[in-house]
């Protein structure tokens, strides 16, 4: 028996061993190309590609299509599996790849028909992007094929990649537009529930969208809606109780994904170029979700910036005459259509009368399972997309449906000299709304939007203060409300060289008055770090590169320091119970310190309060309706939420306690249990101990050991919300650079993770160190490491 088993185990041994090599192996075969000469028939001319240690290539070559292949070649050999996920995730066909697993995410997404709008807006591209887009898809597809061994994503899942089409690209700009933009209007879809269900009073209260915090690039700070309501809070609290339903909502400070950008003109800089710094803030994954590169054009001048896998454009960057970078414009992009119907609900009414819903029929293609068949119904204005909480079906009219919604025209920023051509090509592009910060050498510095603004008809009244009546769901039937295609180039809202040489965004209210109608109001983020980036450009007047990193990770407490000294306050008069929160409060080192347990409890703190005041209103929201979305509409919770805890109106004490007092010191008490919960004492809990990387790859969840493998080093990280150094543990800044036009060897880029998606690669991690300790590295790619040549077969 013991040789029997002795011989047992060393078989078991072996074959995990030859298992373990086979998947080594198999790895390898995976990697990207290198080094060597390759031939394809569809090449005009050679191309080089020179990689620095990171991974970052150079590319040159005589045709700007022979760029796109290389470029396309380059995104299939390095990040396939991410470029799979993004075409596959707006198309609605992620069951392909993950079986009945991802079945719901694929019809609720089946009813925008991107895969077929995609086609229709590829199919209208001018010739010259149709050309450039062709030649990326081939290169995909060789970059594809030049793979040894497919890449370890699709054993895991047992699948094989299929080969890239032009509308996929499409698709990925698509998912681009999911990420940015509310997929369903749950905001406007939220606001329509908070208007029909609360007393006018406590509606305008909050709903305030604008206020102290305000920091507008053009016009003045709104006033907020200070009228105190006449319903007491507490009835709200009494009235969930005897609902039907409940809600288990829970207010916690969000990053609601957007964007810092900041420039300054000319003057400013010790060179006479502007200079523009830029970091997008998004879902942090492996591999990030830009590539890294730089290609010489053929009058010479090169392209440094990152790219999006999927697609054949540098999104944000330098072309050595202007650089340029983005933060999501939060403008009103859609409309939620409320339909008349019949009793049947099979037609809808409009000007022309009752009409034909139009029907079809989609094919999901599920993994190992039978194909399904998804409903789609269509409306003249687009999909239905649901019923309100009065039954009414809903219809949707979104920017991302419409071939003007989506295009390359971004390519066209590649030759352009000046910022006058940027505003001009912004104007015309499909892409989700963004604000474009745009500098040139010449040391001029300008904003507009960078997609396409749709013009409303009828839509005059408004509904509160600082709303426009197209942020609530309204009829359509009548004809007198609707769109009349997008606005010209020369109605654009636009700031050019403005007086005190200073831009800056960070997705809160750019502009104001008749600018403010043109890109609407939708969800814009409250204004403290645009405030705080404000003022820091304010405190200097010459700058540097290394003074713009300086500013994007300023991670100082601005925001909270009101409720730091509230609570300071509150505590002075018990200094013998709560000796540890005057300690904690006293050393807070008033910034998002990964060290300091002061910020985490003021935090926890203010969020506690939120919770049991207004989120009181928002659970009793929630239990009455199905399609409340808290998120989607608490960003200007602060300014009521303030006024009542400083106010402290009698009738407005929360349910259960006799006194604002009594209230502010149990939420203490909560906020204190939590953190203690664990037992220890409130200055080993720090806010690192929360604000812990956890940036995975999307299969690690799925097969936990490949998380060693794959995924970054779990580190303690300052930062958080409202400030600029923005930072949560899977969200945050992807990547951070600044850059003058013409000076690009000055300027710096670094970001999350690495170039590569492939595990063994020597630079999968490479830089990712820079991003986290947020030290300067080159904007430029370094020196050559690697030579892969390609050429005409």
């Amino acid at each position: 028996m013991v040789r029997t088993l002795k011989v047992t185990l060393s078989v078991l041994l072996v074959l995990l061993l030859l298992t373990c090599m086979y998947f080594y192996i198999s790895l390898r075969q995976s990697l990207p190309l290198l080094d060597g000469t390759y031939a394809f028939s569809d090449l005009h001319n050679t191309v080089t590609i020179e990689r620095d240690e990171q991974g970052i290539p150079t590319i040159q070559t005589g045709a700007r299509s022979d760029t796109a292949f290389a470029l396309g070649f380059l995104h299939a050999q390095e990040r396939l599996f991410q470029m799979d996920l993004l075409r596959k995730n707006s198309a609605g066909e992620l069951s392909e790849l993950f079986g009945d697993r991802a079945l719901n995410v694929d019809r609720k997404m089946r009813v925008h028909q991107f895969r077929k709008r995609a086609q229709l807006a590829v199919d209208a591209l001018p010739e010259q992007h149709k050309t450039i887009l062709q030649a990326y898809t081939l290169g995909v597809n060789a970059g594809i094929n030049s793979l040894e061994e497919k890449p370890f994503e699709y054993h895991i899942l047992n699948t094989t990649p299929a080969l890239w089409q032009h509308a996929d690209s499409a698709l990925v700009l698509i998912s681009m537009y999911i990420d940015l933009q509310p997929q369903w209007s749950q905001s406007e879809r939220s606001l329509a529930v908070m208007k029909d269900e609360l007393p006018q009073d406590w509606f305008d209260f909050l709903t305030s969208q604008g206020g102290y915090w305000d920091a507008p690039l053009q016009g003045q700070p709104l006033k907020e809606n200070t009228s105190i309501p006449k319903k007491p809070l507490a009835s709200f609290s009494q009235d969930i109780r005897n609902a039907e339903q409940t809600s288990d909502y829970q207010f916690f400070d969000q990053i609601h994904y957007g964007s810092n950008n900041w420039s300054v003109s000319g003057d400013l800089t010790k060179h006479g170029s502007a200079m523009v710094a830029d970091d997008m803030h998004l879902k942090l994954r492996v591999p990030n979700i830009w590539y890294r590169a730089s290609w010489y054009l053929s009058d010479g001048r090169r392209m440094t910036g990152a790219s999006l896998p999927g697609t054949p454009a540098i999104v944000v960057g330098s072309n050595e005459h202007i650089a340029w970078g983005f933060t999501n414009s939060q403008g009103d992009y859609h409309d939620v259509i409320v339909l008349k119907t019949n009793e049947e609900k099979t037609q809808y009414l409009t000007k022309a009368g009752f009409v034909d819903f139009d029907l079809e029929l989609e094919t999901i293609k599920i993994k190992g399972k039978k194909n399904e068949q998804a409903k789609i119904k269509r409306t003249q204005w687009g999909p239905v997309i649901g019923e309100n909480q009065k039954g009414e079906l809903l219809a949707m009219r979104w920017v991302a449906h419409d071939v003007e919604g989506i295009n390359f025209r971004l390519l066209d920023l590649e030759t352009a000299d000046d910022v006058n051509e940027a505003l001009a090509i912004a104007a015309e592009s499909g892409v989700p709304g963004q604000n474009l910060n745009v500098v040139d050498k010449a040391g001029n510095q300008a904003w507009t939007i960078m997609g396409r603004l749709p013009q409303r008809f009828g839509f005059e009244t408004g509904m509160g203060k600082h709303y426009s009546g197209s942020q609530l769901p309204q009829d359509w039937s009548q004809g007198d409300k609707g769109w009349q295609g997008y606005l010209p180039v020369e109605d654009y809202p636009k700031v050019v060289n403005p007086n005190d040489d200073r831009i800056w965004t960070a997705n809160a209210r750019i502009v104001s008055g008749d600018a403010l109608k043109k890109v609407g109001v939708n969800n814009y983020a409250l204004g403290p770090r645009q405030k705080q980036i404000r003022d820091d450009l304010y405190a200097i007047n010459q700058f540097s590169e290394q003074d713009f990193l300086d500013i994007q990770l300023d991670d100082r407490a601005v925001f909270l320091q009101r409720w730091h000294d509230l609570l300071l306050t509150l505590v002075s008069d018990n200094k013998e119970d709560y000796s540890d929160v005057i300690n904690a409060l006293n050393n807070w080192e008033a910034r998002a310190s990964s060290t300091s347990s002061g910020y985490l409890l003021v935090k926890r703190f203010r969020e506690n309060i939120v919770d049991q005041t207004a989120g009181s209103i928002y659970r009793y929201l929630d239990a009455n309706s199905n399609e409340f979305w808290p998120s989607s509409i608490d960003n200007f919770i602060e300014y009521p939420v303030w006024q009542l805890i400083t106010e402290q109106p009698h009738e407005h004490v929360p349910v259960g306690f006799q006194t604002w007092n009594e209230f502010l010191f149990a939420m203490l008490d909560k906020t204190l249990n939590t953190l203690l919960k664990e037992g220890g004492h409130l200055h080993d809990i720090t806010w690192g101990d929360t604000n812990t990387l956890s940036i995975q790859h999307p299969l690690s969840k799925a097969v936990p050991m490949l998380g060693l493998l794959l995924d970054m080093p779990a580190v303690k990280m300052s930062g958080d919300t409202y400030m600029p150094r923005v930072q949560k543990p899977s969200s945050g800044a992807s990547q951070r650079f600044a850059v003058s036009p013409g000076h690009e060897e000055d300027g710096y880029f670094h970001m999350a993770t690495g170039q590569s998606g492939h595990p063994l690669s020597s630079y999968y991690d490479a830089g990712h160190g820079d991003w986290v300790d947020g030290r300067a590295s080159s904007f430029l790619p370094g020196p050559t490491k690697w030579v892969l040549t390609l050429q005409p077969q």
